[in-house]
């Protein structure tokens, strides 16, 4: 017999399996995807990447910087997508309301002297603010969480 918690874990394993499917498919369905750390030196090309996917329709892009250059840069790229740009703590919520899936390259890059442990302390925060803003705004999304050191 299962216990209550591994039946809510297949549930939510079948339902994000179900949803990376649909992701993968040619179909028109409209899909919101988000990048968050969208001007840093991974989440620019990513961005980039994003806009192209015929299977992106609305592409979020936040950081809390620089983040308007990126988007508009992005925007001049002739796809499906509609593209906008957030930037700053106020932005975040707003960058993700109703988004099928969230891409976080956000983190800061290892300097001379860091251990990898001192980079995790600083990226696991800034990743567990940014997941946290996801439960509240797109809870049934897919995250893709490519923060450096993991």
């Amino acid at each position: 017999m299962r216990s209550a918690a591994q039946r809510v874990l297949a549930q939510a394993m079948q339902a994000a399996v179900q949803q990376t499917r649909e992701m993968a498919s040619a179909s028109g369905k409209p899909r919101k995807v988000a990048v968050l750390g969208a001007a840093g030196g991974i989440g620019q090309p990513l961005s980039l990447l994003m806009k192209m996917n015929p299977a992106v329709s609305h592409l979020s892009l936040y950081d809390v910087a620089n983040t308007k250059g990126v988007a508009a840069d992005c925007s001049h790229i002739n796809s499906r997508a509609q593209v906008q740009g957030y930037e700053g703590d106020g932005a975040l919520d707003e960058a993700l309301k109703g988004c099928d899936l969230v891409i976080i390259p956000a983190g800061v890059p290892r300097k001379p002297g860091m251990t990898r442990d001192d980079l995790f302390k600083i990226n696991a925060g800034i990743v567990k603010g940014l997941v946290e803003a996801c439960g509240r705004n797109c809870p049934g999304a897919i995250l893709n969480i490519i923060s450096n050191p993991v």
